[in-house]
């Protein structure tokens, strides 16, 4: 169902609106996240407290958002439609930051991975885009912004939080 979401062939609506779906949901994207913390060593330095924030952070965000939006009704099958994506969406993720690490020293073949990784951004702010079009009921370019916003905004409010300062 989540690969269906992220390709675009359905949407939150499609889930089953039962209430332990979202805790299921975000178990699982709490576990492949800490998963790519254990792939990904130079990850590894404080990535459990940020997997923590980063879960509360998407699921406080969209529920400010949905409840702006007066469509609380909609998080339920909303937030497990986007944690489910994002854990879908966690394998090319894994992929495309490791290209990044493994050709940090070649800049043909780094070139090549900041592309792939790219890409692979503006399909995920899209795929985010695509199940706030349903959930809002507002344009694909609206819910797009909308989803890079929370990635703009949680980044540096991460940054703020998590950087070490020196």
């Amino acid at each position: 169902m989540y690969v269906d979401i992220a390709l675009w062939r359905r949407g939150p609506q499609d889930l089953p609106a039962v209430g332990i779906l979202l805790p299921l949901t975000i178990g699982a994207y709490v576990l492949i996240s800490v998963a790519i913390g254990e792939a990904l060593p130079e990850l590894r330095a404080g990535w459990a407290a940020q997997v923590l924030a980063d879960t509360a952070f998407i699921a406080l965000w969209y529920w400010a958002l949905l409840a702006l939006a007066r469509r609380r009704e909609r998080y339920l099958q909303t937030a497990a439609a986007l944690f489910g994506l994002q854990c879908v969406l966690a394998a090319p993720s894994i992929v495309s930051a490791w290209l990044v690490q493994r050709f940090a020293h070649n800049p043909t073949w780094l070139a090549v991975s900041y592309v792939c990784a790219v890409l692979f951004l503006v399909w995920t702010v899209a795929a985010i885009g695509h199940v706030l079009r349903a959930a809002l009921e507002r344009s694909l370019t609206f819910c797009v912004i909308l989803a890079f916003s929370q990635m703009l905004v949680e980044e540096l409010v991460f940054l703020a939080v998590f950087t070490t300062r020196h």
